[in-house]
């Protein structure tokens, strides 16, 4: 849900009325990767379908920028022959205020001249960043290509065949901004996200790539299940942690990081000579939690937060499907806004501001590593089906009572005024909602679809569509019509076609809800 909330930031002066979207935790509380699941014949066969990235960068404390250089082998398995290639260069989002995502802290006029007073040697244009292709070589013969409203277009010399591999080779510059955005440094930490030339998804009906900027009012980053091998240059002071599993090396004053990441559908990094962790064995899987050291209860959020992991990671595994990855990583970053979600990582803000809140977002952020992670999909277009389905996944398992059934009380209380004052359509194109109203649709109102349809089908039955969603969609991007599908099989057209109309049409008001709810306390 979006919130009108009142932020306070004492250490840096900041008083700002600004929407954040905290999800279902304001709903609820007010050199080799390998995995045992890619062993399968068909996980083979998709290895060969899916991008290959292999990226070299050094990471430069100094100038606060990355130099790299990547290459892309990739497949064209969309049947018809292609003329260019487009790839997404979410970094261009913070060379202006106005593209700069509205979920996080910008730095406004009005802020600048108290951020003044804290960090005296940062200039406006600190508070900027971009990327900067210097080169685009195929089959090691240069290019031609533009770079433009956060994309790259790159004109192949003679169309790529249906079937046929291309290799792609970039080399390019990231000039991190400074501040609170998902991508920034400050104090020494570094969060590194959405930072390097993507490829775009490729639309066989419309014929054409997939050009969408980053929507500042919400998120709108899509992109192919890849695999990612990366070698990373950082100060030998620098601890990093990565999307997938690292193993480093001290080569004179820098520290040399192997990351492998295979099937995931981004790659991130964040970085700092101050991080210290905490570890834990979750379910199979090895949970990592990195805090500040010279945070005196940085270890105790923390811990906290691998408790919430230990609670949350198992019940998730039981209701929907099992987490497919060995490792999974909780940052406490310089980030001011909603915490974010990536591939085996999430961030959260400085526990010093306010740590209770970070952990309080954990469990959301955990869950999109089912409703975004391993399930994919178009933010821009589906937007509630990750946002949606996640917020009701950290109610469901916040809301589950140990008689084993949800009753879901709180959060339908919660809703009432949501549900009778939003009439529009849950689902829809991310700049078709009402100014403001984006959260409100799909935090706010999003997941009591999935309520509804837990009463009417009971939870044996709920559980089994989720699962059979998930096992038929893991690792590739879902549309709603493939969670429409795993409803009929399991409950039948009536409530297929009754799911549909709530999550699609105006007018879904499930009052009926809030009665039942209201009648049993």
């Amino acid at each position: 849900m979006v919130l009108k909330k009142r932020m306070k930031y004492p250490s840096l002066g900041l008083k700002k009325w600004t929407n954040i979207a905290i999800a279902g935790s304001i709903l609820s509380s007010i050199s080799l990767f390998s995995i045992p699941l890619y062993a399968d014949a068909q996980e083979k066969s998709n290895r060969m379908e899916r991008p290959q990235y292999q990226i070299e960068a050094k990471l430069d404390h100094q100038l606060h920028s990355i130099q790299a250089s990547e290459t892309v082998s990739f497949k064209n398995k969309y049947g018809q022959n292609l003329n260019d290639l487009v790839f997404h260069l979410y970094p261009d989002s913070y060379n202006k205020l106005e593209t700069m995502s509205n979920m996080h802290a910008k730095p406004t006029p009005e802020w600048l001249s108290e951020l003044k007073k804290q960090y005296p040697t940062v200039t406006e244009k600190d508070y900027l960043g971009d990327i900067e292709v210097t080169s685009v070589t195929i089959q090691g013969e240069k290019v031609s290509y533009t770079q433009e409203n956060q994309v790259l277009k790159i004109q192949l010399a003679k169309p790529l065949q249906s079937n046929q591999f291309v290799d792609v080779k970039i080399d390019f510059t990231v000039k991190i901004p400074f501040g609170f955005q998902r991508m920034n440094y400050r104090d020494d930490f570094y969060s590194i996200t959405k930072w390097y030339p993507i490829l775009a998804m490729y639309d066989q009906k419309e014929r054409k790539w997939d050009e969408n900027p980053y929507h500042p009012d919400g998120e709108s980053d899509y992109s192919e299940f890849s695999d990612y091998k990366m070698k990373l240059t950082v100060p030998k002071e620098m601890t990093v942690a990565a999307t997938g599993t690292e193993k480093e090396s001290i080569h004179h004053n820098e520290k040399v990081i192997q990351v492998n990441a295979p099937n995931v559908r981004e790659f991130v990094f964040f970085a700092s000579p101050h991080y210290t962790k905490e570890t834990r064995k979750i379910a199979g899987v090895i949970v990592n939690s990195y805090y500040d050291k010279r945070n005196p209860q940085g270890k105790e959020i923390a811990l906290s937060g691998l408790s919430s992991v230990e609670e949350a990671m198992p019940f998730f595994n039981q209701k929907f499907g099992q987490y497919s990855y060995p490792e999974f990583d909780i940052m406490e970053t310089r980030i001011i806004g909603a915490p974010m979600e990536y591939p085996t990582i999430v961030q959260l803000g400085d526990y010093s501001e306010d740590g209770a809140r970070a952990n309080k977002a954990l469990v959301h952020e955990l869950a999109h590593q089912w409703f975004y992670g391993m399930i994919g999909n178009n933010p821009y277009h589906d937007p509630a089906l990750d946002e949606s389905f996640t917020t009701f996944a950290d109610i469901y398992f916040k809301e589950y009572d140990t008689k084993g059934k949800s009753g879901f009380k709180k959060s339908l209380s919660y809703s009432e005024e949501v549900i009778k004052e939003m009439s529009g359509a849950i689902n829809r194109p991310l700049s078709q909602y009402p100014k403001g109203d984006y959260g409100n649709y799909v935090y706010g109102k999003g997941y009591i679809p999935l309520i509804d349809l837990y009463y009417k089908v009971g939870e044996k039955k709920f559980d089994q569509i989720m699962k059979t969603y998930f096992a038929q969609n893991r690792f590739t991007n879902a549309t709603f019509t493939n969670f429409f599908e795993a409803v009929n099989q399991v409950a039948g057209k009536e409530i297929r076609d009754y799911m549909e109309g709530a999550f699609t049409k105006p007018g879904y008001y499930p009052i009926h809800l809030i009665q039942s709810e209201k009648e049993t306390k």
